[in-house]
């Protein structure tokens, strides 16, 4: 995957040259699922190579999350490499991956650093802070930029947030009196970054449009893998709903190996727990606890009694509750949870076994790790090689780029329909796998897509209007040159390797390109022009996203100006010293 290219793969969708659109900012048909992650990558894709953009935010999040549980896990160095191991070759990183859910695993890797520094911003940036509270500014800063990693999807926007609330709140605890203001300052920049898709999808048009959320709590809740149940599968950090996506191993003994072995290393880890708590470090205890408990509990709430009233209620009445559908992106939480008390665990056995200190101490602690990183690759072998090869950079052939530039020398503003009417495609090119459609992120205008789901013999329906409208009007399998007017499309796309018959369509649409792969179709006579979102729309929705531009810039240069202060105190103080002057600090 880490070749140049462009990973495709189930919801992972790369694309040459993204388009920074209506659609891309949340103000086209389509539901903001992927906001404000689609303008980011392609505003990345302006000074980065575009086929690399993608692996260099997941190589990132991976490195991030290792590294994050490691400073997380209170133990020495053969615990903290476990808990960075553990935290990235697991059931959760192996199924949120064969999904592709890779953009959700930058929330992933976020999380524990929006901890960290909201502990450290509580405490007035106590520990490492240097000289005038410049250890609360850059824990401001680092807090910001981790939630703002993070919140570039709407699920992991919250799971930030949950993790900024319990960082600050067990800093705060037995702090100075300048603490809530201190927790307030990072909490109110975490919620103002959560904006760009919190009022993108407030103020879509079917916002409202309730349909298919009975159908979604099935689809979306958390299955056996191991026939244990839900509950202890949820424990393993395993359970995704989609099951065709999963490697052949999740249905063998290994998933059960997994299991067993994620839940004994948490529970041995459990006594170190203990004795953090009697050494003081209480509020870091309950607030991990308690976000750990929290991510488990969504995950597990269908199977709960009650719990699935309660969730179809939060989904019809409450915006943005439809993020608690997916509960397995909820394991994020326990998952990291369970990383530390693995490497709490090795630390303690090593303890235990070299408790004569010296050498042999280093030994057992070595031993214990490298036996727990082959458990997990054996339970887990998946994860070697991307999926043994079934996630990788792909190369889009030579016809996306010719109907695009069709389009670009076109100076219409039509809609673009895209069948066959299908949300998945199969290409040749991709893989046996299949893959959301490329098309509304590679295209230069609004598309017409359809957003309908299906998961085995389930589906849910369409949900943006355009979509709607055209589900409705492809009952009748044609379509006709006024049903296309109606809804402003002036060309359509139709992709010819894949799956599906696209429907009659006007013999007076000609072809403005034809290939292999594509075929782009263009209306006669005069374009129609696509709708263009309200003034009050587009105000709100850009609003939001310069707020929350506004915020990282100001993180950034706050990081910049903090650590240029710190390298020349330290470098004064190095003159100072070879001066003969001894500094005491």
């Amino acid at each position: 995957m880490l070749l140049p290219g462009y990973p495709l793969r189930y919801d992972l969708v790369t694309v040459p040259r993204p388009v920074l659109g209506e659609d891309a900012l949340g103000l086209g048909d389509r539901l903001p699922r992927a906001v404000p992650l689609d303008a980011a990558t392609a505003a990345l894709a302006i000074v980065l190579p575009d086929a690399v953009v993608t692996q260099l935010l997941a190589l990132l999040a991976l490195t991030l999350a290792g590294w994050g549980a490691a400073r997380l896990t209170p133990a020495g160095l053969p615990g903290r490499l476990v808990a960075a191991f553990v935290a990235l070759w697991n059931p959760f990183v192996l199924e949120q991956l064969a999904i592709g859910h890779v953009p959700h695993l930058f929330a992933y890797g976020a999380l524990p650093w929006a901890a960290l520094c909201g502990h450290r911003l509580a405490r007035g940036g106590a520990r490492g802070g240097a000289r005038g509270g410049t250890g609360a500014w850059l824990a401001w800063a680092g807090l910001v930029g981790a939630v703002g990693l993070g919140s570039l999807t709407p699920g992991g926007g919250v799971l930030c947030v949950v993790g900024a609330i319990a960082g600050l709140l067990s800093g705060a605890v037995g702090s100075d009196a300048g603490r809530w203001r201190r927790v307030a300052a990072g909490l109110v920049p975490a919620a103002a970054l959560q904006l760009p898709w919190l009022v993108a999808g407030v103020m879509h048009p079917a916002a409202s449009a309730t349909a298919g959320a009975g159908e979604g709590l099935s689809l979306f809740a958390l299955r056996s893998e191991t026939g244990w149940g839900r509950p202890v599968d949820a424990l393993g950090l395993a359970g995704m709903w989609n099951a065709q996506s999963l490697p052949d191993s999740r249905a063998t003994v290994l998933a059960k190996a997994s299991t067993v072995l994620v839940v004994a290393l948490a529970l041995a880890g459990a006594p170190a727990v203990a004795r953090l708590w009697r050494a003081g470090r209480r509020p870091e205890v309950v607030a991990a606890a308690a976000a750990a408990a929290l991510g488990y509990a969504v995950a597990v709430l269908p199977v709960l009694p009650g719990g699935t009233a309660l969730l179809r209620v939060l989904v019809s009445e409450v915006p943005g509750a439809g993020l608690l559908r997916d509960g397995h992106r909820w394991l994020a939480l326990p998952a990291l949870g369970a990383a530390v008390l693995a490497g709490l665990a090795v630390d303690g056995a090593a303890r235990r076994l070299g408790s004569r200190g010296g050498p042999e101490a280093a030994a057992a602690g070595a031993a214990a790790a490298v036996l727990v990183a082959l458990l997990a690759v054996a339970a887990m072998p998946d994860l070697g090689g991307g999926l043994l090869g079934r996630l990788e950079a792909r190369r889009y052939p030579a016809d996306w780029a010719a109907a695009r530039a069709v389009l670009d020398r076109s100076g219409d503003r039509a809609r673009v329909l895209v069948l066959p009417w299908s949300a998945f495609r199969r290409f040749p090119w991709t893989g046996p796998d299949p893959v959301l459609d490329p098309a509304p992120r590679l295209l230069p205008r609004q598309a017409v897509v359809s957003d309908a789901l299906r998961v085995g013999n389930a589906r849910v329906p369409e949900e943006g209007e355009g979509a709607r409208a055209v589900a409705a009007a492809l009952r009748d399998g044609a379509l006709d040159d006024a049903e296309l007017r109606s809804l402003d499309v002036g060309w359509v796309l139709v992709e010819r390797t894949t799956p599906g018959e696209p429907p009659r369509l006007p013999p007076t649409w000609r072809p403005a390109y034809q290939g292999p792969e594509l075929e782009l179709l263009r209306a006669p006579g005069a374009m129609p022009d696509a709708p263009r979102a309200t003034a009050a729309r587009t105000v709100g929705v850009a609003g939001a996203h310069l707020l929350a531009v506004a915020l990282l810039l100001a993180a950034a240069a706050v990081a910049a100006a903090e650590v240029t202060r710190r390298y020349q105190w330290r470098r004064d103080a190095s003159r100072a010293s070879d001066g003969g002057t001894t500094l005491v600090t």
